[in-house]
C-alpha cells in the first residue's frame, strides 16, 4: 500500500511503505534515515485532499491509502 504525509513545511509527500517522523519530514526507509537522506514523492498541493477527503498537517499521522 501507499502512505500520505505532510511535512513541517507543508509538503504532501508520498511514500510506498509507512514513513516515520525524522527531523522536519517524513522518512520510511531505515538506510536513507541513517544516512540523513528522505525518500517520498512529493506531490501537488491539494493532491492529499483529493485522495483522501480532507487535509492534512504536519500533526496528523501518515494515511494508508485504501485500494478502491
Amino acid at each position: 500500500m501507499s502512505w500520505v504525509a505532510v511535512d513541517k513545511f507543508g509538503d504532501e509527500i508520498l511514500f510506498s511503505a509507512e514513513p516515520f517522523r525524522m527531523g522536519l519530514s517524513w522518512c520510511s526507509d531505515e538506510e536513507l534515515a541513517d544516512q540523513g537522506r528522505y525518500d517520498g514523492q512529493v506531490l501537488v498541493p491539494g493532491t492529499i485532499h483529493e485522495l483522501i477527503g480532507r487535509s492534512l498537517t504536519w500533526e496528523d499521522e501518515p494515511v494508508e491509502l485504501q485500494k478502491g
